[in-house]
């Protein structure tokens, strides 16, 4: 243990790199050299009763006692079980199928009847964030999408071998992702930098003239087509899909992944030999990644934006398209999903 007297306090504050520390030594230096409390306060501009319990610390735990200790602080309202109970009341409400949101005012009257605990608003929402909840913008689902039948879907390797013919080895497959966007002069908006507290104004046009973008995405090897149309119909489909065959190589099979759209018809990879379409489970947009291409074309090029006319639409569709194609990275993690992997 150190002693008081035989301790170089002086030389040890001129090594301290911690302010807080480099005082409490220098106090224990001016008291070790025969200062009393009131000078020493009066030296330092600290209280008496901090110089009281730094000799005290020192003396009961040696230099160690001179080290700063956070303070617990007040312990939380909610034990640890409680505070599991909220969060699961708070995530099975997340994931409710009726619909609804929690609020603050229910989140309080939840801990004030199972708890007895009243909050304060804004401590309520320290408790949302210490339990590793935030405020987050949902994504929407049709009431008719089955869960089931995503999860079933995604075990695609059964898939394709119940629908690709029988002499196709699945190391031959390439999938695509395909899809077809609506692009007019009805155009969206969506969020732009600007100064803090301004609320900009874009224009939004009421004209009718637009084009629908056929786009497909293999994310394995980073190819691409689309199809820049007027209309949407079985006939242009089948044009985007014998741009998918072109595409593919000899010694390859394309199997196409796409939506139940009413066009979208059994019948369209009929006269193609080297590929298959797959429908998507119904109400199930979420489960193609075109949908992320078709959000980040609107995002970076499309989006608060007037379009003179059909053939200005086309154009910006067009150099959207390009920008998107031209980093195969991004078209690769943009478009590609663990679950089509078919040969693990």
């Amino acid at each position: 243990m150190e002693k008081l007297n035989t301790t170089d306090f002086r030389s040890l504050a001129r090594r301290e790199k911690n302010a807080q520390k480099r005082i409490r030594l220098l106090a224990l230096a001016h008291f070790s050299e025969g200062h009393n409390r009131i000078e020493i306060t009066s030296i330092l501009k600290v209280s008496r009763t901090s110089v009281n319990k730094w000799v005290s610390n020192f003396l009961t735990d040696g230099l160690a006692g001179l080290e700063h200790k956070t303070s617990p602080g007040r312990p939380p309202s909610l034990n640890k079980t409680q505070s599991k109970q909220l969060a699961t009341f708070i995530e099975q409400q997340s994931l409710s199928e009726e619909g609804g949101r929690l609020s603050g005012a229910d989140i309080n009257e939840y801990t004030f009847q199972h708890f007895g605990i009243n909050y304060e608003p804004s401590s309520v929402y320290r408790v949302l964030k210490r339990l590793g909840f935030s405020w987050i913008t949902s994504r929407s689902k049709h009431p008719k999408q089955s869960q089931k039948a995503q999860e079933a879907f995604k075990n695609f390797r059964l898939e394709t071998i119940l629908n690709i013919p029988g002499h196709i080895a699945l190391a031959q497959v390439d999938v695509w992702f395909q899809d077809e966007a609506h692009i007019g002069q009805q155009n969206t908006t969506t969020r732009l930098w600007a100064k803090k507290g301004s609320r900009p104004r874009v224009v939004r046009q009421q004209q009718f003239e637009y084009a629908y973008v056929f786009g497909a995405v293999c994310p394995s090897n980073g190819n691409t087509e689309a199809l820049i149309t007027p209309w949407i119909d079985k006939r242009f489909m089948r044009q985007h899909l014998k741009l998918i065959s072109e595409a593919t190589l000899p010694d390859r099979h394309a199997v196409v992944i796409m939506d139940r759209a009413g066009w979208h018809t059994k019948d369209l990879d009929d006269e193609f030999d080297n590929l298959t379409t797959i429908k998507l489970p119904p109400y199930s947009p979420e489960l193609n990644p075109i949908e992320q291409v078709w959000g980040w074309m609107r995002q970076r090029h499309l989006a608060n934006r007037c379009f003179a006319n059909y053939e200005d639409i086309v154009e910006q569709c067009t150099q959207a398209w390009n920008s998107f194609i031209s980093d195969i990275d991004t078209v690769k993690n943009l478009c590609n999903r663990s679950w089509i992997n078919l040969t693990r």
